[in-house]
């Protein structure tokens, strides 16, 4: 899973900074919320609305958003204009974040194109939207994430099938098939527990698999250390149409590919990613059963680096991971 591209790779300006003498002090925990996911979402230079900060924190309270909302803006902590609150000093992304949003509508209707395609793949039970795309957010040219929920035994079978399929299409096409995670329905709870992955499980946009997609949230109930507004995320996937799947051609076969399977991508990227330590190597390319993933760089440590350094600008004391920091992950240091 990955957030939107092209974070704001800038320590967070001293333009507009509340006193230092006050910040964060003295304030609820649902302004505190509101906040910390503005800043979040500033390491993107994606402004947030007080609908979609409802969604997240207090889904059905928006008055009680309003409010928070309200008191940060007197206290300097945050800036708005008209729906928009965002980091001070930071208007400038809200022209940024309205462009995004016209290039997604454009790029919406291609997804749900690509997602018809995937479904129709055996041993697929679930497709969601992660990324950019997944916050209505895309530029020109930019990749669509899918997380893929897999049948149990199928997860590496399936995932050979999809290499061959993305590299038999021409560049712009292939961008559309980005399937970096592949995890399997025995198993759906994620393992880097952290305001990252949390966020990205929120937002993620369920195109298929009812059931699936449901449960793939419901196992994750983790994530409302992070984001509260998690049942609203569990109702849209509930929203979705009756499930198709398993498509009726599907056959039980691959079974006996699987380890193989497994095995070459296992011997593929110890060789070419042999540079890497190889704990970092395990957690940034997790190679089990059940979890299939290839994630090169450290994005989500550098996020969430970035993100403590905007909390700790303002004296906000939020909780970033869970259970310890993996070890491909690092937040200290640039």
């Amino acid at each position: 899973m990955r957030a939107a591209a092209g974070p704001d790779s800038a320590h967070p300006s001293t333009s507009g900074r509340p006193d230092r003498a006050t910040g964060a002090a003295g304030l609820s925990p649902l302004e505190a919320g509101v906040l910390g996911m503005v800043l979040y979402f500033d390491v993107f230079r994606h402004p947030l609305t007080e609908p979609e900060l409802t969604r997240l924190l207090c889904p059905g309270d928006h008055a009680a958003v309003a409010r928070a909302c309200d008191t940060l803006l007197s206290r300097g902590l945050l800036e708005g204009e008209g729906a928009w609150r965002y980091r001070p000093g930071a208007a400038r992304a809200v022209g940024r974040r309205r462009e995004r949003a016209r290039h997604a509508e454009r790029v919406w209707p291609w997804a749900h194109r690509a997602a018809a395609v995937l479904r129709a793949l055996p041993w697929v039970r679930g497709l969601l939207v992660t990324g950019s795309l997944s916050k209505n957010s895309a530029v020109p040219d930019g990749d669509v994430d899918f997380l893929v929920i897999v049948r149990p035994g199928r997860v590496w079978t399936l995932k050979t099938l999809l290499q061959g399929l993305r590299r038999a299409l021409p560049p712009p096409a292939r961008e559309l098939f980005c399937t970096n995670y592949l995890i399997s329905t025995d198993r759906l709870e994620v393992d880097d527990q952290n305001l990252f992955t949390a966020i990205e499980l929120a937002t993620a946009v369920p195109l298929a698999g009812r059931e699936a997609c449901v449960a793939l949230l419901e196992s994750n109930a983790w994530v409302r250390e992070f984001v509260p507004g998690m049942d609203w995320s569990i109702a849209r996937a509930a929203a979705l149409a009756p499930d198709d799947l398993p498509g009726p051609g599907e056959r039980d076969a691959g079974g006996r590919l699987e380890g193989a399977a497994m095995r070459a991508f296992d011997r593929y990227w110890d060789r070419k990613y042999d540079w890497l330590d190889a704990r970092v190597r395990a957690q940034r390319f997790k190679r089990r059963a059940d979890v299939a993933t290839n994630h090169l760089h450290d994005f989500q440590g550098y996020v969430l680096r970035e993100v403590d350094a905007r909390y700790r600008a303002v004296g906000l004391e939020l909780p970033l991971t869970r259970g310890g920091v993996p070890p491909g992950v690092r937040l200290e240091g640039g």
